[in-house]
């Protein structure tokens, strides 16, 4: 007798499943299929992005190697995208500016600055050396140094920044030997010796305190 219960049941499940294949079959195939879809496409998207960033790695490796590297690297910059673009920059600014093409090593770093896939540290970094690069060109030499303090003591200000010891010495120049603001020039150079900083930009903060600590005093034993 439970044999033929067994049976029945048997039967019942099997008559429910094909009723439920026949309803909502279309519907799981469907689904598996964009499974197996996005699975692929997502596989391909990542295989798609490796090639793309090898190919726009070749690019810089190619330009490090030419023997116009300046150039090579301003048409790698030109050819490429995101991070590889501002490497490329950042790699041709300073091979201009060696050349004495001031002009153009400012106008690379200042690419570098309007990018907004470039990381924060690094538009600093650029922000920097722009404003050595520009006030060594026709135009920087005749600008108001002033206007070019205060990008300098953004980064200056910022605790959390990898360049604000550099910007503190550079809008510290800026002030004391541009602007003949001693006392501003020595509040920015303040702090260094209590800092972990690197011997070079040690001595170059000591040096300066000592020239505009000398000048400061001179120009107030001249002031009426």
């Amino acid at each position: 007798m439970s044999d033929i219960f067994r049976e029945v049941d048997e039967a019942l499940q099997k008559d429910k499943a094909a009723k439920f294949w026949k309803e909502n079959g279309n519907l799981l195939i469907g689904c598996a299929i964009a499974l197996v879809l996005g699975t692929a496409a997502n596989t391909g998207y990542h295989a798609y992005k490796s090639a793309q960033n090898q190919k726009e790695t070749a690019k810089i490796v190619m330009a490090a190697d030419d023997k116009d590297m300046a150039l090579a690297m301003e048409k790698a910059a030109t050819t490429t995208k995101g991070t590889h673009k501002i490497i490329a920059q950042m790699n041709a600014a300073p091979l201009f500016a060696k050349e004495k093409n001031f002009t153009k090593a400012a106008a690379l770093y200042e690419s570098v600055l309007k990018d907004s896939a470039a990381p924060s540290d690094l538009k600093d970094l650029a922000t920097i050396l722009y404003t050595r690069s520009f006030l060594l060109t026709d135009e920087g030499k005749k600008a108001d140094p002033k206007t070019l303090t205060a990008p300098l003591e953004k980064i200056a200000a910022n605790k959390n920044a990898a360049f604000q010891f550099q910007a503190k010495l550079d809008a510290a120049l800026l002030y004391g030997s541009n602007l003949k603001d001693y006392a501003k020039a020595l509040s920015l150079l303040d702090g260094f010796e209590k800092e972990s900083q690197s011997d070079s930009l040690l001595e170059k903060a000591t040096a300066l305190k000592h020239v505009y600590q000398y000048e400061q005093s001179k120009s107030k034993k001249t002031s009426p």
